[in-house]
């Protein structure tokens, strides 16, 4: 019997590569650098960016809770907003005479349209456009 092993099944190379050599595989320190500064940059956006939609869902809930609640004036209404906005520690960040009040058929019609801005760094932010709407009944 033969041992031996012919040089077309196994021989002296495999796939192009002589049998000694070894291709290594992984990031080189440029592939390195620059996945850290993509990463980096996606960490500082979603830093800034989460804080504009928490404010947003704050006044998401008083929109919800106007909504349920009857009031019978336009004052009434922005004592109600005040309320609530201290009550979800935005007041520092929203203010109710920015809220717009309208009359309509059974109620109150309360709007209020806002840019929240994220600044990244130097001159460069992101706008992000929120707008709220409720039906207030009598």
């Amino acid at each position: 019997m033969d041992n031996s092993v012919s040089k077309g099944q196994f021989g002296g190379q495999l796939n192009g590569q002589a049998l000694g050599a070894t291709r290594q595989g992984g990031m080189s320190l440029v592939g390195l650098i620059i996945a850290a500064i993509v990463l980096g940059f996606a960490a500082l956006v979603v830093m800034q960016v989460v804080p504009l939609y928490i404010a947003d869902q704050k006044l998401t809930s008083i929109f919800a809770s106007l909504e349920e609640e009857a009031a019978g004036s336009p004052a009434e209404i922005r004592r109600k907003i005040d309320k609530q906005l201290d009550i979800n520690e935005a007041d520092d960040r929203f203010d109710s005479k920015e809220f717009e009040i309208r009359p309509v058929t059974g109620g109150y019609s309360v709007t209020y349209n806002y840019d929240g801005r994220a600044t990244l760094f130097g001159n460069l932010s992101l706008v992000a456009e929120f707008k709220h709407q409720a039906r207030v009944h009598n």
